[in-house]
């Protein structure tokens, strides 16, 4: 495993955010955790949004941005995982 492992949403061709796998497992979790929490404050949001009221561009960056959070928790995870294996 190389010290620093690029994570799944960079634009294609681009590493520019990378994960660094010799980091602590409670610092990976920690991370991990933040994420999943912003992404599912966001998606309680998401769901306290009335439909005729709002921009459904709102929506649409919600979405998106609980995406990428979620997608990096999953990445950094995915560390751990690889450290087991």
């Amino acid at each position: 495993m190389t010290h620093y492992l690029p994570q799944t949403d960079n634009p294609v061709g681009s590493n520019v955010l990378l994960i660094d796998t010799r980091a602590s497992v409670a610092d990976l979790l920690a991370c991990a955790e933040q994420r999943f929490q912003a992404a599912k404050n966001l998606l309680r949001c998401l769901s306290l949004m009335s439909g005729h009221s709002h921009d459904p561009h709102d929506m649409s960056a919600v979405c998106e941005a609980s995406s990428l959070l979620l997608q990096q928790g999953c990445d950094v995870l995915g560390v751990l995982a690889l450290r087991e294996g």
